[in-house]
């Protein structure tokens, strides 16, 4: 079974496609595989390469398509052969997300962040899953990361947006709920949840 409505079911297909034309926005910035983990601190985020291998973009848009078993059938092989290539266990990451398999890809992603912690959209990723499991505590932390790594990830910044939105939300229904609520608090949560794009927000991906 996939991700809810209101979070990774719903990843938008113009990202997806951006990492599989000239066209198309950039996506994530995998450090080369070749090149050992940096694992003294955070790094600058930096745009994907501008080219992919033909093998790596079919196996995009076999995601993009949700052609499951043949988007599996890429990553499984080309991991065998490059384990610690970014761009296929990221990609292994969004196709478990996709597929329902949450524990799996929060799995891919920690670890990705743990090898290539300079790569702002895996904290993006993750934070979505969390979401997902309604844990907006460490999406925060997560999406901060994000754009402290890449404070031009527009994207990152909207998400984070929202789940300090969902935050203040959950903070206002516990005011509400108190023995003496404030006349104001019941004013803004009525506002907030009368937000026509809060009431259909969902947290983003990048594929």
């Amino acid at each position: 079974m996939g991700m809810t409505n209101n979070s990774i079911i719903a990843l938008s297909l113009a990202l997806a496609l951006a990492l599989v034309g000239p066209a198309a926005a950039q996506t994530p910035a995998p450090q080369s595989a070749d090149q050992p983990a940096n694992r003294t601190g955070l790094m600058p985020g930096r745009p994907m390469a501008p080219s992919a291998s033909p093998e790596l973009i079919e196996a995009r848009e076999f995601v993009a398509r949700q052609q499951w078993r043949e988007a599996a059938d890429r990553v499984e092989s080309n991991l065998a052969k490059r384990p610690r290539d970014p761009q296929w266990r990221f990609l292994q990451g969004v196709l478990f997300a996709e597929i329902g398999k949450t524990a799996e890809a929060i799995s891919v992603f920690e670890l990705l962040t743990e090898d290539f912690p300079e790569l702002a959209e895996t904290y993006n990723n993750l934070a979505a899953l969390y979401v997902d499991q309604n844990d907006l505590q460490k999406a925060r932390l997560l999406l901060e990361r994000a754009v402290q790594n890449r404070p031009d990830y527009a994207l990152a910044h909207e998400n984070l947006a929202d789940v300090y939105t969902r935050l203040a939300m959950s903070a206002y229904q516990k005011a509400a709920k108190s023995n003496q609520p404030s006349p104001s608090v019941r004013l803004k949560l009525d506002y907030l949840n009368k937000m026509p794009a809060m009431r259909s927000s969902r947290i983003l991906t990048n594929r």
